[in-house]
């Protein structure tokens, strides 16, 4: 991939834009996900699919004694 290589922004008010914004920043558990777009654990994933599949990077930090993992966002490219 190339350094202008731009990702296909999702439109906002959508729930793929609400993932999005899950998604930022520390990023949020799989049941977070869940419960944030009322959609059931295996949803989520396979829109964290869709995208990775349009050139999102999203991170798995792994789970501690204290949390479960979590899934964030690393940047705007591959």
């Amino acid at each position: 991939m190339t350094d202008q290589h731009t990702i296909d922004a999702p439109k906002d008010g959508t729930k793929e834009a609400r993932l999005v914004d899950g998604l930022t920043g520390k990023g949020q558990t799989l049941k977070q996900l869940s419960a944030l777009l009322t959609w059931q654990p295996h949803t989520v994933r396979a829109a964290m699919t869709r995208l990775r599949k349009r050139g999102y990077v999203i991170d798995r930090v792994a789970k501690t004694e204290k949390s479960a993992a979590r899934f964030k966002l690393r940047g705007d490219k591959t």
